[in-house]
C-alpha cells in the first residue's frame, strides 16, 4: 500500500508541477505581448519601428541559437542522473559555441534592417552581449525542474519575461532615449547569468576529479537535440521571415503596422501544447506495446478536446479581428494590421493537435527537420513573390500557406502509424462537424457585427460572450462539446483556477 500511496503521490506531485509550470509559460507568453501592446500604444511610429526591429533580430537569434538544446537536460539527466553536474554543463557549452555564429548573424541582420530612420548599428554590442549571456544560460529554468524545483523554475522563468519586459518601457518611465532598450536588454540579462551560476554552484557541483568535457557526449547530445529543435526552430524563424521580407521591401511604417498584425494570443497556442506534453508518455508506451488500436483511441479524443477548444477561439479572433486589433495595438496601426492579423489567424485552423509529440512516440522524429525545412522553404519560395503581389497582405498569405505541404507530410506519416493513411490520422467527420459549427456560428456573428453599436472593448466583450453562449449550445446539440468538454474549456481559460 505504501508504494502505491508514493506512485499516487508522486503522480500528483507531477501533475501539479506540469500545472504551475504550463501556467507559468503561459503567463509569460501573455506578458510578451503585453509588452508588444504597450510599446504599440506607447511609442511614436519611428520609435516603436526601433522597438520592433530590436526585438525581432533578438527573438530570431534566440531561435537559431537554441537548437532543441535546452530540453537536452530533462532526457540526459534522467538516463545518468550521476552525471548531472556534467551534462548540464555540456549543454551550456554548445549553446555557447551556437551564440558566436548566431551573434555574428544578428549582426548583419541589424545592419540590413537599419534605415535612415532606425539605426541599429550602435545597437550591436549590446546586442550581441544579449545573446552571449542568454543561449547559454537557457537550461536554467529546466536544471532547476530537473531536480525538482519546479516551482522556483517556474517562478525564474516568468522573472526573466518581466525583465524583458522592463527593459523594452525603460524609455517610458525614466528619462533614457529608445536606443537604451538593448543597453537595458543587455545589463538585466546579467540576472540570468547570475541565477545559472548559483544553480550550478548549488544544485550541480562538479564532483572532486571528475571532467565535464566529453567530446562523444557532446556530440551525442547535440544529435539528440536537432530534430525536436529544428522543429522548434523553424516555428519561431517561419513567422519571422515575412518580418524581414515587408521591413527591406515595403519599408519601416508597414513593418511596423504587420508587426503589430503578427502578435501572437498565448492561450491558443497553448492548448495543443499542453494536451501534448502530458499525453507524450502515454503515446510512446501505447505505441511500444504494439497497441494501435488504444493508441488511435486516445490520440482521437485529445484530438477532439483540442478541436472542441481551438477551432471557436480561432475563428472568433478571425472575426472580431478589428476590435481586437483596434484594442491590442491602437488606432494608428489598426487600419494596416487588421487584414493580415485575420489572415495569420487561420494558421490557428490547423493547429488541433500537437503532432510533434505523436511523430516522436512512433519513432518518426527526424521527420520533424525534414517538415521544418519544407515549412522554411516553401516560405522562402512563396514570400518575395506574393509580397510583390499583395504587398503585406501576400506576406502574411505566403507564411500561412508554407504549413500546407508540411501539414500533409506529418498527417501521411501519422496515418501510416495508425495503420493506415492520412485519412486516420485525425477524426475528420468529428473535425468537419466543429468547422461547420463554428465557422457557421462566426458567419452570423459577422453579420450581426455591424449593428452592435458599443465602444470597442465592450462591443468585444459582448461579440465573444455572444459567440460563447451560442457555441456552448450548438456545440452540445451538434455532438461537438460534451459535458466535461465545458468543464475542460473553463479550466484552460482560467488557468486551472476553476475546478
Amino acid at each position: 500500500m505504501t508504494a502505491v500511496s508514493d506512485a499516487a503521490a508522486q503522480r500528483t506531485k507531477d501533475a501539479r508541477d506540469a500545472a504551475v509550470y504550463v501556467a507559468a509559460r503561459s503567463l509569460a507568453g501573455m506578458l510578451f505581448l503585453v509588452t508588444y501592446v504597450i510599446a504599440l500604444h506607447s511609442y511614436g511610429e519611428v520609435e516603436f519601428q526601433y522597438v520592433a526591429a530590436v526585438l525581432l533580430v533578438y527573438e530570431s537569434a534566440i531561435a537559431l541559437g537554441s537548437l532543441g538544446l535546452p530540453d537536452a537536460v530533462f532526457y540526459f539527466i534522467g538516463r545518468t542522473p550521476e552525471r548531472a553536474a556534467a551534462i548540464v554543463r555540456q549543454v551550456s557549452a554548445l549553446l555557447l559555441a551556437a551564440a558566436i555564429p548566431v551573434t555574428a548573424l544578428g549582426a548583419v541582420a541589424a545592419v540590413a534592417m537599419s534605415d535612415d530612420n532606425v539605426d541599429l548599428v550602435a545597437a550591436i554590442p549590446w546586442l550581441a552581449l544579449v545573446i552571449l549571456i542568454e543561449l547559454p544560460t537557457q537550461p536554467a529554468v529546466n536544471q532547476l525542474i530537473a531536480h525538482g524545483y519546479a516551482g522556483t523554475a517556474s517562478a525564474l522563468f516568468f522573472g526573466f519575461a518581466v525583465l524583458r519586459t522592463s527593459a523594452v518601457v525603460a524609455p517610458l518611465v525614466a528619462p533614457v532615449s529608445i536606443t537604451f532598450i538593448p543597453v537595458a536588454m543587455a545589463v538585466l540579462g546579467v540576472t540570468r547569468l547570475a541565477a545559472h551560476l548559483i544553480i550550478l554552484w548549488r544544485l550541480y557541483p562538479m564532483p572532486a576529479g571528475e571532467r565535464w568535457f566529453d567530446k562523444v557526449q557532446l556530440r551525442t547530445i547535440l544529435w539528440w537535440a536537432i530534430p525536436a529543435g529544428m522543429a522548434a526552430t523553424v516555428g519561431k524563424i517561419n513567422p519571422q521571415i515575412d518580418k524581414y521580407t515587408v521591413k527591406l521591401m515595403l519599408g519601416g511604417e508597414v513593418f511596423s503596422h504587420y508587426t503589430a498584425a503578427a502578435l501572437e494570443i498565448p492561450l491558443v497556442t497553448m492548448i495543443p501544447y499542453a494536451i501534448g506534453a502530458v499525453m507524450q508518455v502515454r503515446y510512446v508506451r501505447l505505441f511500444a506495446a504494439g497497441d494501435i488500436v488504444e493508441l488511435r483511441r486516445l490520440w482521437y479524443q485529445n484530438v477532439e478536446k483540442t478541436i472542441a477548444a481551438v477551432l471557436p477561439l480561432a475563428v472568433l479572433l478571425i472575426v472580431t479581428g478589428p476590435e481586437v486589433v483596434l484594442l491590442l495595438a491602437s488606432e494608428k496601426h489598426a487600419a494596416g494590421a487588421t487584414v493580415p492579423f485575420q489572415i495569420f489567424t487561420i494558421v490557428l485552423l490547423h493547429r488541433v493537435a500537437a503532432y510533434g509529440p505523436m511523430l516522436q512516440a512512433t519513432n518518426q522524429a527526424p521527420l520533424l527537420i525534414k517538415t521544418s525545412l519544407l515549412i522554411l522553404g516553401t516560405n522562402l519560395v512563396l514570400t518575395v513573390p506574393c509580397t510583390l503581389i499583395f504587398g503585406a497582405y501576400g506576406a502574411a498569405i505566403a507564411t500561412v500557406v508554407a504549413n500546407v505541404p508540411a501539414w500533409l507530410l506529418t498527417l501521411s506519416r501519422i496515418g501510416a502509424a495508425m495503420g493506415g493513411t492520412a485519412r486516420d490520422a485525425l477524426p475528420w467527420r468529428f473535425y468537419g462537424r466543429g468547422l461547420v459549427v463554428t465557422v457557421g456560428l462566426g458567419v452570423v456573428l459577422w453579420l450581426v457585427r455591424p449593428h452592435v453599436d458599443l465602444g470597442t472593448g465592450l462591443r468585444l466583450l459582448v461579440l465573444s460572450l455572444g459567440y460563447a453562449v451560442a457555441y456552448l449550445i450548438v456545440g452540445r446539440l451538434a455532438g461537438v462539446l460534451s459535458a466535461s468538454d465545458v468543464a475542460q474549456l473553463r479550466r484552460w481559460l482560467t488557468l486551472g483556477l476553476s475546478k
